[in-house]
């Protein structure tokens, strides 16, 4: 029996190991950005793993995780054995979806990424390389290993010239009997190399695309005020280019520069890009109320406070709500101010110009009828019982009345 205990403990401990692998809680925002951090594909043959950040919400409609933001990290490059979409698995942690307790519960996990470069992106092995077959009439000897030399082949274009050169060679010959046929079969890996040094795509965050064009090298794009990670991400156009990347861990609340580099894999040509950061202020940031007001009622209201529980008339179905943004540039919608009951949600939502958003909750609350109606139906029961009562004792004073005469 005590071999049976230990046996199930150390499976559970084993299956929490397990788990604890691959998926993590926070306790904040702050630390869960922490963890995050991106992978260099471009000397990655095998497998890389990134790690974002996921921001779970709690409907208050369903009390379950239904929506969930992500500080999304992309691996930047093309994989060391040029194979440019390799095969990605993603593993969220444990709080992405779930029961919740109301707007103000929110949770961060992480969400792991993994590129396999030795796979392409529907799963099946990457490789390059050239197979070249050749059949020889087999003679009274046999036949002497053969070796393809190298050879070198230009082509040449209106914008750029590639040059394929043989890196290994090997050839094997099986040696019949005098008058067979012998088939001799040789294979070269070959490495693509090129003059091209151009960009397709640039992005910041998976969030900020560039808008890149060849006919601009520099651009300016402006981000929130909280935005602390710059996550750049450039796409180009030969798999072998070599990138490079400066200044985006370098932004500060003011702004910065971030430039980058990519170089021809024949180092002939190169492309620079600049990107000028900008953000918008603190206060562009600001999503909060100055001031909530509600006709014909009356709460203590603070800026700071998000959830409100506020006793409602029995006959308002809706509610009269004026919302004054801190910031006058910050817009505001209202959701579920309509058919009120006992525990409806208003949620009033602010979005300020930089895109941050603040949720403000008020939850209804009205009388119950059921004592109302409980005590109609109390009062009645007594009355029809003295009318009973009453009529009882009429009608056997007049049988005893008739009885006695």
């Amino acid at each position: 029996m005590k071999k049976i205990k230990y046996f199930i403990v150390l499976f559970v401990m084993m299956f929490t190991c397990l788990i604890n692998a691959r998926a993590v809680v926070y306790g904040s925002m702050e630390e869960c950005r922490a963890d995050v951090h991106s992978a260099n594909l471009s000397s990655a043959t095998g497998k890389a793993t990134t790690r974002s950040c996921v921001q779970s919400f709690c409907s208050t409609a369903t009390l379950t995780y239904e929506y969930y933001s992500i500080q999304l990290v992309n691996a930047s490059g093309v994989c060391a054995n040029g194979n440019r979409s390799p095969y990605k698995t993603v593993t969220y942690g444990l709080v992405r979806n779930g029961k919740c307790n109301g707007v103000a519960d929110k949770k961060y996990t992480n969400m792991d990424t993994t590129y396999d470069c030795s796979r392409t992106s529907g799963g099946d092995p990457y490789y390059r390389t050239t197979t070249t077959t050749t059949t020889k009439r087999n003679t009274t000897q046999a036949p002497k290993p053969t070796t393809q030399k190298p050879t070198t082949t230009k082509r040449t274009g209106t914008n750029a010239t590639s040059v394929i050169s043989s890196e290994t060679t090997s050839s094997t010959t099986r040696v019949t009997t005098p008058g067979e046929n012998t088939t001799s079969s040789s294979t070269t890996t070959t490495k693509i190399i090129t003059s091209d040094a151009s960009i397709r795509k640039i992005t910041i965050n998976d969030k900020f695309d560039l808008g890149y064009s060849s006919d601009r090298n520099e651009y300016a794009i402006k981000v929130p005020y909280s935005m602390v990670e710059f996550n750049v991400y450039v796409e180009t156009n030969d798999p072998t280019a070599t990138v490079e990347i400066n200044g985006n861990n370098d932004i500060t609340s003011e702004g910065g520069t971030i430039n980058i580099k990519v170089t021809s894999s024949d180092t002939t040509n190169t492309t620079e890009v600049k990107i000028n950061v900008t953000r918008y202020t603190k206060e562009e940031g600001d999503c909060s109320l100055a001031q909530l007001l509600i006709k014909d009622y009356s709460f203590d209201f603070s800026p700071s406070k998000e959830q409100y529980t506020l006793k409602l008339n029995n006959n308002d179905k809706s509610l009269e709500i004026e919302a004054v943004p801190t910031n006058p540039s910050s817009i505001y919608t209202i959701n579920g101010n309509e058919k009120l009951k006992n525990n409806s949600k208003i949620e009033i939502l602010v979005e300020a110009v930089d895109g941050t958003t603040c949720t403000y909750l008020i939850t209804t609350k009205k009388s119950s009828k059921l004592l109302l109606y409980l005590l109609i139906i109390v009062i009645v029961g007594v009355a029809i019982f003295f009318a009973v009562k009453k009529l009882i004792e009429v009608s056997t004073k007049g049988k005893n009345r008739y009885r006695y005469e």
